[in-house]
């Protein structure tokens, strides 16, 4: 055994690759290295965490990681340190992301522990494990320019295609440095790789997703040729379907799931995929290489890589600008369409790029996209609870609400398929809202009773606060207990009777701020509190009337408390309400709430709900149908200038 301050300490593997095809030997490789350097140091290792496929540049992928480990911490397994094999495992993302991992860690009771070098000196080891991150960056940097310096290279002399997984009904020809056929690349739609005989197309091998091919010849030759003749047929059907026939792409992709074809993937077709397969030129017999970008580091270009201009730890995906673009023809498939499809699919395509050409580089963001219109996020399917999106289709556009993978993988006549158009909703709901705020009498003395309800249930009865008091004290006591008695054969038990009595102790802890935060309201403030919400209700309503969409989004997301479609009916339930946090704001608005005692929390307000209505949507939805509502706002409203 060596000394170590290591000694029977206990430590979760972090092990990590680059790629699938590596985890076969480097996930094996970093845990033995592991293993050997935890029993010279008499340390227990508990499951390991492995990020197989994961890039150690991207932030993303180590904090899921670390993530992990601390979660399992919590649960009550005893971790004292996360051990990897080196830096270039857990710090490839740079010092400073490096840095507040190993500080999250800290804070969680974690150390740090590499194979290579480590130290037992920990003052020393923060130090030296930063410089390494530098170091380990570097390295990565440089592994990128590259690794796009010869990707580049092989493009330009004809050793590969424009693309990593050709199109869907194209193949891969492999060939010699001198252009003699070698065999023939078909990839099916569970992942799997055939390897054809370029002159019989006989099955050679077959080799299952994940698995490596042969390596290629250093001097090899890539290009693409036509596909499985039966995949050929699908592609071109596609092609008549929207140039001839002038079908949508939502319309193709029923239509092929209708006859149980299967998409590229395997999966069902939606519109997205066959729209991406229109637009790829590879079926008229060129593809364009360094179009998109999907760069960590740097963008493959003609002379030297380009850095990008930001290097955030995330990948940078987009279009590129078409300077950047490179063009390599594929003659086998210049012929791949008949001719007049060919040359409508060029005219399309070519437009369609056109407007690409300036590039169209989409910046990393922490939510997936922004909700424009009223009811996005709030409308839902009855049966399923799914989200109903908004999708613009026709001419003129117009907007429709439905629920996107369903409308091409649900069976044929389900409900499920069914769009919602969004002018009649749009127009209930905003007349129901404008009623509720400007014409419904009773809407002050609803609130003010519903604000002195829920405030006297908020102090709760005589000896109430006492009892919660002891039994929170018994619970405390019981909780050490249970932690104590982990380690044992009975974990998974003891793991659940600690969730349930700490949750438990949060609800009491929640239950007794509430009867903490402040004395009984008065008459006037509860006065106070209805008319300020109801001002702030009518001001929302005047922005709208004045500012029209800009509004609109918020006007719907504080008054609507739920929208529910029964697409079999083809009718929305609303239900309208003034939420807790309108209530939470005017509440601590208040002057000199608490008083001379000190407010511990701030109590949770429940939703006053006002109405519900259900509006039957007409369908099909024609000309008067889409017009918008108009609103007036509050501004002769009596109620307004009485809360004012």
């Amino acid at each position: 055994m060596r000394k170590s301050r290591l000694n029977g300490t206990r430590g979760v593997p972090l092990l990590r690759c680059s790629t699938i095809e590596q985890a076969d030997t480097s996930i094996d490789d970093q845990l033995n290295s592991i293993e050997f350097f935890a029993t010279e140091r008499e340390m227990e290792l508990g499951e390991p965490v492995k990020l197989v496929g994961k890039s150690g540049s991207i932030k993303s992928n180590l904090e899921a990681g670390i993530d992990e480990i601390i979660a399992r911490k919590k649960k009550g397994e005893r971790i004292d340190y996360v051990v990897y094999y080196d830096q270039s495992r857990f710090a490839r993302s740079g010092p400073m992301h490096f840095g507040s991992l190993a500080e999250r860690l800290d804070e969680a009771g974690i150390d740090l522990a590499e194979t290579d070098g480590f130290l037992e000196d920990p003052a020393m080891a923060p130090i030296v494990r930063t410089v390494k991150a530098v170091m380990s960056q570097q390295h990565a940097q440089a592994i990128a320019d590259n690794s796009a310096r010869g990707s580049q290279s092989s493009l330009r002399n004809g050793r590969r295609v424009h693309s990593t997984r050709p199109a869907y009904g194209i193949d891969k020809l492999r060939m010699t440095p001198e252009g003699k056929p070698e065999y023939i690349i078909r990839r099916l739609t569970d992942g799997t790789r055939l390897l054809l005989d370029p002159q019989t197309k006989e099955v050679m091998h077959s080799y299952p997703q994940g698995v490596r091919l042969p390596k290629k010849a250093p001097l090899g030759r890539d290009t693409l040729i036509p596909g499985d003749p039966a995949i050929r047929e699908i592609v071109v059907r596609i092609f008549r379907m929207h140039h001839e026939d002038g079908w949508g792409g939502h319309r193709i992709a029923r239509a092929l799931n209708d006859e149980g074809i299967a998409s590229p993937t395997g999966k069902k077709w939606t519109t997205s995929v066959v729209r991406d397969l229109l637009r790829n030129e590879v079926y008229v017999g060129v593809g364009y290489a360094n179009r998109y970008s999907q760069a960590i580091y740097v963008n493959q270009a003609e002379g030297r890589p380009e850095p990008l201009a930001k290097q955030k730890g995330k990948v940078i995906r987009g279009i590129r600008p078409s300077d950047n673009w490179y063009e390599v023809s594929y003659p086998e498939l210049a012929e791949y369409l008949p001719p007049e499809l060919r040359r409508a699919a060029e005219a399309e395509q070519a437009e369609h790029w056109e407007r690409m050409k300036t590039g169209k580089i989409q910046q990393p963001i922490s939510k997936n996209g922004r909700q424009h219109h009223l009811l996005s996020g709030i409308l839902t399917e009855k049966t399923t609870g799914k989200a109903m999106n908004a999708q613009a289709s026709g001419r003129p556009l117009r907007v429709y609400y439905c629920l996107l993978k369903e409308k091409t993988s649900a069976p044929a006549n389900s409900p499920l398929r069914r769009w919602l158009p969004s002018a009649p909703l749009h127009r209930a709901a905003l007349e129901e809202i404008e009623s509720l705020v400007c014409s419904l009498p009773d809407l002050r003395d609803r609130i003010i009773k519903e604000i002195i309800d829920q405030d006297r249930g908020r102090l709760g009865g005589v000896g109430e606060s006492n009892q919660l008091r002891a039994e929170i004290e018994k619970l405390r006591k019981r909780y050490k207990s249970q932690l104590a008695r982990l380690g044992g054969p009975d974990d998974a038990a003891v793991n659940e009777a600690i969730d349930e009595t700490t949750n438990r102790i949060r609800a009491i802890e929640d239950r007794l701020g509430a009867m903490n935060a402040g004395p009984a309201m008065t008459t006037a403030e509860v006065e106070a509190v209805a008319d300020g919400i109801i001002r702030d209700l009518s001001d929302m309503l005047a922005r709208y009337a004045e500012e029209g969409n800009p509004a609109l989004r918020e006007l719907a997301k504080t008054m609507i408390a739920s929208a529910v479609a029964d697409l079999e009916k083809d009718e929305v339930a609303f239900e309208f309400a003034i939420p807790a946090d309108l209530i939470q704001r005017r509440v601590l608005s208040l002057p000199d709430r608490c008083g001379p005692a000190t407010c511990m929390q701030a109590y949770k307000w429940q939703p006053i709900v006002l109405d519900a209505v259900t509006v039957e949507v007409a369908t099909p939805c024609r000309g008067d149908c889409w017009e918008p509502y108009v609103p007036n706002g509050c501004g002769d409203c009596h109620r307004q200038r009485d809360a004012a």
